[in-house]
């Protein structure tokens, strides 16, 4: 795996990363009604309980990336994200094509 990306070493990308990750968990807990309008969801109880589990898991993935200390870890963290991520990605472009609508 590369060593630098975008001018940041492996561990800077893994902390920027597991910050930004750990804001928006804790916003999504704290305040889910506010990500539920960013996103144009309907604020609904249903879906304001699945703002927190995404915040809750959010969270607990930006743990790996804040205590991640060796090379080794920063690279499972970083690859966790990341395919978090795709999946994330895919699922919501299938669900907006079942959907009929562009996401």
């Amino acid at each position: 795996m590369a060593t630098t990306v975008a001018g940041m070493s492996k561990q800077q990308l893994a902390r920027a990363l597991g910050a930004t990750g750990a804001a928006f968990g804790l916003t999504s807990i704290v305040a889910p009604r506010a990500v539920a309008g960013g996103y144009g969801v309907p604020v609904t109880s249903a879906g304001l309980q699945l703002q927190r589990l995404f915040g809750s898991r959010a969270l607990a993935i930006s743990a790996l990336a804040l205590t991640a200390r060796t090379d080794e870890e920063v690279d499972r963290g970083l690859a966790v994200v990341a395919g978090m991520n795709v999946i994330d990605a895919l699922t919501a472009l299938a669900t907006a094509a079942q959907a009929g609508r562009a996401t």
